[in-house]
């Protein structure tokens, strides 16, 4: 029944991260919760603690204001001290000259006691990279910017 829950509880999130809720979706991170996109891009990144998560919400809002995510699949496991789930998710946002920019990806989230400790995003980074170099090529020079965070090689090493 707890898994049950968390996945509402996560599938109901993605539907509901906009600009002006980044506040409501920050309160459910850890002080110091992991957060990483992967991939060197404007995006991109590790970031440590709630606020440094805030920065990739107000940069992501400031590049695509009106994107859309939707939890297409989510998968819960462990106990409410050690809670793992998986998302695919789809997402959609408006570029400008009328194109539309769409992509998918994977979220693993790691809770503990409902609290977001740990949150990792995969996303097909080529499109993605497509969709900064149209904004740049427009003039949004924060779609050419570099990462928010560290990007960790040594994970790659570990393959």
């Amino acid at each position: 029944m707890y898994h049950f829950f968390v996945r509402r509880i996560v599938r109901r999130a993605f539907g509901r991260i906009r600009p002006d809720t980044v506040d409501d979706v920050l309160r459910n991170f850890d002080d110091d919760a992991v957060f990483r996109f992967y991939g060197d891009h404007a995006l991109g990144g590790e970031l440590r603690g709630r606020e440094a998560v805030r920065g990739f919400f107000e940069r992501t809002f400031r590049l695509f204001p009106d994107m859309h995510l939707q939890a297409l699949t989510v998968v819960a496991g462990g106990p409410p001290w050690n809670t793992v789930a998986s998302t695919r998710f789809a997402l959609r946002a408006s570029l400008p000259g009328g194109e539309t920019y769409r992509n998918e990806g994977m979220q693993f989230l790691r809770l503990r006691w409902g609290k977001v400790v740990e949150d990792r995003l995969y996303e097909d980074t080529q499109l993605l990279s497509e969709a900064l170099a149209h904004l740049a090529e427009r003039g949004h020079d924060e779609a050419l910017a570099p990462p928010l965070g560290t990007v960790p090689e040594a994970e790659l090493a570990r393959v």
